[in-house]
C-alpha cells in the first residue's frame, strides 16, 4: 500500500529560502511601525478623483462654434476686445485675482465662445430648458474662461467687473441675467446688471452737421449785391465784392435809405432794407431777406471755399470721422443681426430698412467665468404634438439622439422628449438631431405642410449629412438654403 502524503512537509527549508523569508518579514515589520507613528493630521494620501460628467455635451465637438483666445499682460490698461460683429468685451485694469483676492502678476489668456443663435446653441451642447414647459429664450450667450500662464486659480474682482456689449435685435427691457450649473444643466438667475442702450446714429450726425455753418454757395438766380452811394455806412464795405443767395430763392430787397447785415447761426445773414420818408423821421417801407454769401464762379469761389474750410476744420473733420465710424457702425450692426435671425447676406433687404433706424445693444456685467447668458423664460406649449418616427431617404427607420426643435420665428430651441414633437405651424421650425454615428439629421418641417394638432403620430423624412465636415456657418446654410429665384 502506497504510503499517504504528509499534510506537513518535514523536509528542511533550504538556506536562502529562509533568508528571503527573513526579509520580508523585517520589512512588513518596519512598515507596520510607520504606519503606527503615521500622526492623526497628516495629509491623506492622494487618489484619482472621479470624472466630473458636464451637462454640456456638444453633439460633435469638432463642428461647436469656434472659441476666441485673447492673451491679457500682467498690467494691462482699460482694454476692449473685438469678439466678432456682434459681440464687444470690456476688461478694466488689474480686474482679475488669485484664488486669495490678490490681484495676478502674470498674464492671463481669455478664452470666449459665444452664441447668437438658436443653431450655434444646438451645436454647442448648452441646454436651454428651464423646467418643464419653458426655456430660455436668449439675446446673447458666452462662455468666457480664464487662465494664468502658471496655472493659477483666475478670477474676477467684484470690484472690476468685466463688461460684455452684445447687438440686439429689439429693446425688450425683461431680459435679466443667467448662469449655467455645468454638472446638473441647470440655469440660474443671478445678480448681474444688464441694460438696453439705444444709439441713434442719424441723431447724432444731424447734431454735427447742424453745428457747422454752411459751405459757400456759388450765385443763383435772384442773387443780389449791396452798397453805400450815401458813404452814412462804412461798414457795408466788407460786403462789397458778395452776393447774397436769399434761401427761399425769391427776389427779395428794393433800394433804400439804409441797409444793416446781421449775421445769425448756420452761415445765414439777414440783410434789413430800410425806406425812409423824405427827412428820414418816418420808416415808408422795410423788408428782411434772409440769405447766403454767394460767391461768382471761378477764383473768388475758390478763395471762399479755402477761407471756409480753414475756417471751421476741426468741425468738419469731426463730422467726416462721424460719418464714417456710424457707417461702420451700421454695417456691423446689420451683419451682426443678420447672424442672430440666421439670414444669408443680402437676405430680407426690407427687414434690414426697417431694421435701420436705431442701433439697439445690450451690456452685461461679468463678475464669474463659465456660461452666461441674456434671457427671459418662454412657454412652450405648442398646439402639435405628436408621437413621431423619422425615416432617411431609403425608408430606412433612424433612431435619432439629441432632438430639439428649432424655432426661426421665435428664436428658441427646445428639446423633444421620447421622441414626442411639439410644432407650431406657420412657423418656421427645422427639427435637429444625430444618428448613433454621429450625423447630422434635419427636417425643414416648415415645408411640410398637413401638419395639425388632429395627427397623433407622423413618420418625417429625414436629411442626413455628415456634422464633423461641417463649419456651423455651413450648418446655416445647409438648413436654410437661400430660395432659388426662377427666370
Amino acid at each position: 500500500m502506497k504510503p499517504t502524503q504528509p499534510i506537513l512537509n518535514d523536509r528542511p527549508v533550504p538556506v536562502r529560502r529562509r533568508g528571503v523569508i527573513a526579509l520580508l518579514l523585517i520589512f512588513l515589520l518596519i512598515g507596520g511601525i510607520a504606519l503606527l507613528r503615521r500622526p492623526l493630521n497628516a495629509d491623506p494620501v492622494a487618489v484619482a478623483e472621479p470624472l466630473i460628467e458636464s451637462a454640456v455635451q456638444p453633439p460633435v465637438p469638432t463642428c461647436a462654434p469656434p472659441v476666441s483666445r485673447f492673451v491679457l499682460p500682467a498690467h494691462h490698461a482699460d482694454t476692449t476686445l473685438e469678439i466678432s460683429a456682434s459681440t464687444r468685451l470690456f476688461v478694466p485694469e488689474q480686474a482679475f485675482v488669485d484664488s486669495s483676492g490678490i490681484p495676478l502678476d502674470e498674464p492671463v489668456e481669455i478664452a470666449v465662445q459665444e452664441i447668437m443663435n438658436p443653431v450655434e446653441t444646438f451645436l454647442s451642447g448648452i441646454p436651454m430648458e428651464l423646467d418643464s414647459g419653458r426655456v430660455l429664450k436668449s439675446a446673447g450667450m458666452v462662455n468666457i474662461q480664464g487662465r494664468s500662464g502658471s496655472g493659477q486659480t483666475v478670477k474676477i474682482d467684484p470690484l472690476r467687473a468685466l463688461e460684455f456689449e452684445f447687438e440686439s435685435l429689439d429693446a425688450d427691457t425683461s431680459y435679466t441675467a443667467w448662469a449655467l450649473d455645468t454638472v446638473t444643466g441647470e440655469w440660474l438667475e443671478i445678480d448681474a446688471p444688464t441694460e438696453v442702450i439705444i444709439t441713434d446714429e442719424q441723431a447724432r450726425l444731424e447734431e454735427l452737421k447742424a453745428a457747422i455753418p454752411p459751405p459757400p454757395v456759388k450765385v443763383g438766380n435772384n442773387a443780389f449785391t449791396i452798397g453805400d452811394d450815401t458813404g452814412f455806412y462804412p461798414e457795408l464795405a466788407e460786403y462789397e465784392h458778395v452776393h447774397f443767395q436769399p434761401v427761399d430763392g425769391e427776389r427779395c430787397g428794393f433800394t433804400c435809405t439804409q441797409i444793416e447785415v446781421t449775421s445769425r447761426e448756420n452761415g445765414i445773414y439777414d440783410v434789413h432794407f430800410i425806406g425812409h420818408e423824405y427827412g428820414y423821421k418816418t420808416i415808408a417801407r422795410e423788408e428782411v431777406c434772409s440769405c447766403y454769401l454767394a460767391f461768382e464762379e471761378g477764383e473768388a469761389y475758390s478763395e471762399a471755399m479755402r477761407a471756409y474750410q480753414r475756417k471751421n476744420r476741426k468741425m468738419l473733420e469731426e463730422r467726416d470721422r462721424e460719418q464714417k465710424r456710424a457707417q461702420r457702425a451700421w454695417e456691423r450692426y446689420l451683419r451682426a443681426l443678420g447672424r442672430q435671425q440666421m439670414l444669408a447676406e443680402g437676405d430680407k433687404p426690407d427687414w434690414r430698412q426697417r431694421s435701420a433706424d436705431k442701433r439697439v445693444s445690450r451690456t452685461l456685467a461679468v463678475l464669474q467665468f463659465g456660461i452666461l447668458n441674456i434671457d427671459k423664460p418662454t412657454v412652450i406649449d405648442a398646439p402639435v404634438n405628436l408621437m413621431a418616427t423619422f425615416v432617411d431617404s431609403t425608408g430606412t427607420e433612424l433612431a435619432l439622439e439629441n432632438l430639439q426643435v428649432v424655432d426661426l420665428t421665435s428664436q428658441v430651441l427646445y428639446p423633444c422628449r421620447d421622441n414626442r414633437v411639439q410644432l407650431y405651424p406657420g412657423q418656421r421650425q427645422v427639427l435637429l438631431g444625430t444618428t448613433p454615428t454621429g450625423d447630422l439629421a434635419y427636417v425643414r418641417a416648415y415645408e411640410i405642410s398637413g401638419l395639425s394638432r388632429s395627427l397623433e403620430r407622423y413618420t418625417f423624412p429625414v436629411q442626413v449629412a455628415r456634422l464633423d465636415d461641417l463649419s456651423p456657418d455651413a450648418v446655416l446654410d445647409l438648413l436654410l438654403p437661400e430660395p432659388q429665384i426662377s427666370i
